[in-house]
């Protein structure tokens, strides 16, 4: 492949994930896939796009619309793939999905990892 160094110059021109090493660490989340895991951390990336257009229900909770193709399309999974995170997140309540109809993506609430029991 023959790829390059990153030299000091180039070392800030990415972006990143920002993974919550508590979910690396803790057995709270250790049944969790490494895919949803990085699912996870995509997700709240879009947060700040999120605090940024002001979505937020009436009690102030926000939350984010990231629909299934864009999931898809960010981490190069298959629907199947896709729906079994995302099923693997809300089953551990790392979200909450509500639908909203009329063939809108439904929206989704990141939960607070930090707030797990017996973390």
């Amino acid at each position: 492949m023959g790829l390059r160094f990153i030299c000091r110059d180039e070392a800030d021109n990415y972006n990143f994930i920002r993974i919550p090493k508590l979910l690396m660490t803790s057995e709270v989340f250790s049944e969790i896939s490494c895919y949803s895991k990085i699912m996870y951390g995509m997700m709240i990336d879009k947060m700040a796009v999120s605090l940024k257009n002001k979505w937020m229900d009436s009690e102030g909770r926000i939350y984010i619309i990231y629909p299934i193709s864009e999931i898809q399309a960010d981490m190069n999974l298959t629907k199947k793939k896709t729906m079994d995170c995302l099923a693997e997140l809300e089953a551990v309540g790392l979200i909450e999905k509500r639908k909203r109809g009329g063939g809108l993506p439904s929206i989704i609430y990141v939960k607070n990892f930090a707030t797990a029991n017996a973390v």
